[in-house]
């Protein structure tokens, strides 16, 4: 993989690693953690999360809004941050998600390109932009731009992709016009390619357009579909394409997880390619190994990562320096980055990654006095734990119950489209080893244990009990529980087998077990 990757730079496209699409604001990622950012990963360009022209059409928790000056002075800060490390940013900019919003503090229905029904609220139905409403925005995009360069940004993307309202007028599903922005491809186009002559006219930066090229519902666009609209953005100037699918009704291809495996929208670049002579570039579940394979078929020019620097900002330092096994994997879990941003509308973090948006807090520093740490339990909590206390300096051992390390994180990672709970976990391993941390198996620590008493420092990281509800036969022998079904599948017998519960606790159970449960029902 070195060899590869020198290979790449040498080619000039080394950005194909060095790419990141990342809602980044002020209030998000402050300008210190993309300092440290950049000058750890020497990014070679960072995307900036949804701006949005104006208070009216913003939506969401990321949005920054580009309408008056006064914003310039903090977009700044975060620009120069961004070029302290060396990298290029570039300012997406966006018209509002149309028919995916909420009615306003009005009451009034979101706008879209004709009066198709909202995603929230199917029996309301969106109020049609007017051609006076479509100059406006056309007048708003030029003077977000401006902002935008004067701030110091180094190009322009135009957010058309996920059903959002530029995609709304690109789809025959949902844009019914009559006028000239709507019926033919052209039509439809128009209202995407009047925003790119609009910036273009404002500011002399580049301008890329990003689009599902497949959004994987009945109705909605496929990716054959797609490639009349990529040629017709091509004519009208678009200097580069950010390729992706999904859109609000597959909205797990927005926010892609470990389900729909690696790298699960690089399938739209090949086709994509035929069609275009302009840069490609196209992010969605990458690793290091899939964004390799991607940029040597030379269907796409750049891969872009967003969660995986979150999960290790040091990624690409650490393949170039032939040092793969201490890249600490993102798990896709939505938890922690995408989760406290869109759902508690708050900063990210990172469920693997501590550290995220706290680089100085969670510093880790030399200790001034070396401790005898003990730690209870090899689960993810206490392995890292563990790690932290050894990287500082201390004296660090672990005792776990089981032979393993891992904890639930090993249980759950025993189904294939898991694997990157299982890089974690050996991630800790590898980690471990080389801080000379001592693990003790199968020793359950007791409250009188002599080695509490010899420690300086005691961690306990039991983890939880599994909940078992009170189901009469529940105890049988042909009932096991969800983690004996994933660690012991020989334990699974017999042709009928039903699975009970899809929360915290599945149990296995054979069918006259749910007989006997419908019976006591009755």
């Amino acid at each position: 993989m070195k060899e590869t990757l020198k290979r790449i730079k040498a080619d000039i496209i080394v950005s194909a690693l060095l790419c990141i699409a990342l809602g980044i604001v002020l209030l998000v990622w402050p300008a210190e953690t993309i300092d440290v950012f950049c000058k750890i990963l020497a990014v070679g360009l960072i995307i900036m999360g949804c701006q949005f022209l104006n208070p009216d059409l913003a939506q969401g928790s990321l949005e920054g809004i580009l309408q008056n000056s006064y914003v310039i002075p903090q977009l700044t800060t975060v620009v120069e941050a961004t070029h302290r490390g060396g990298a290029k940013i570039c300012c997406q900019i966006s018209c509002g998600t149309g028919r995916n919003a909420f009615p306003n503090m009005y009451g009034e229905p979101p706008f879209s390109s004709s009066d198709t029904p909202s995603t929230f609220n199917p029996e309301m139905k969106c109020r049609p932009l007017s051609e006076e409403d479509i100059k406006k925005i056309m007048t708003e995009f030029a003077n977000s731009a401006i902002i935008a360069k004067n701030a110091g940004f180094d190009a322009i993307e135009i957010h058309g992709h996920a059903g959002y309202l530029v995609d709304q007028f690109m789809s025959p599903v949902w844009n019914k016009r009559t006028d000239e922005y709507g019926g033919s491809a052209e039509n439809r186009m128009r209202f995407a390619t009047e925003i790119v002559q609009s910036i273009k006219q404002a500011v002399d930066l580049p301008v890329i357009f990003r689009i599902a090229l497949d959004h994987l519902f009945v109705e909605g666009r496929t990716l054959d579909e797609s490639m009349e609209l990529i040629e017709i953005l091509e004519k009208a100037g678009v200097d580069a394409l950010d390729i992706d699918a999904g859109c609000y009704e597959r909205i797990d291809y927005i926010f892609p997880t470990a389900y729909l495996g690696d790298a699960c929208m690089d399938y739209v670049c090949k086709e994509a390619r035929k069609h275009v002579n302009i840069p490609i570039m196209n992010a969605g579940n990458h690793t290091p190994e899939s964004a390799l394979r991607l940029i040597e078929s030379k269907d796409a020019d750049f891969v872009m990562f967003g969660r995986q620097f979150i999960a290790d900002p040091d990624t690409v330092n650490k393949l170039m320096s032939d040092h793969e096994e201490d890249v600490r994997p993102c798990i896709r879990c939505n938890e922690e980055c995408v989760g406290r941003i869109v759902g508690r509308l708050t900063k990210l973090s990172c469920a693997v990654n501590p550290q995220a948006c706290e680089e100085e807090r969670f510093a880790i520093k030399p200790c001034s006095q070396v401790k005898n740490i003990v730690v209870i339990g090899a689960g993810p909590a206490g392995l890292e734990a563990a790690r932290v206390a050894a990287a500082e300096g201390h004296n660090v051992e672990i005792y776990e119950k089981t032979n393993m390390i891992g904890g639930q994180l090993s249980v759950a990672a025993t189904p294939k489209f898991k694997d990157q709970l299982k890089k974690l976990v050996k991630w800790f391993e590898v980690q471990l080893n080389k801080l000379d941390v001592i693990i003790h198996f199968n020793y359950e620590v007791k409250a009188d244990d002599q080695i509490l008493k010899n420690a300086d420092q005691i961690i306990v990281a039991c983890g939880a009990d599994e909940i078992i509800p009170p189901i009469n036969g529940i105890n049988n022998e042909n009932v096991i529980s969800v983690i004996d079904a994933h660690m012991h599948k020989g334990m699974i017998k017999g042709e009928n087998v039903i699975m009970c519960g899809g929360d915290c606790q599945v149990l296995i159970v054979p069918l006259n077990l749910l007989v006997n449960m419908v019976k006591m029902l009755q």
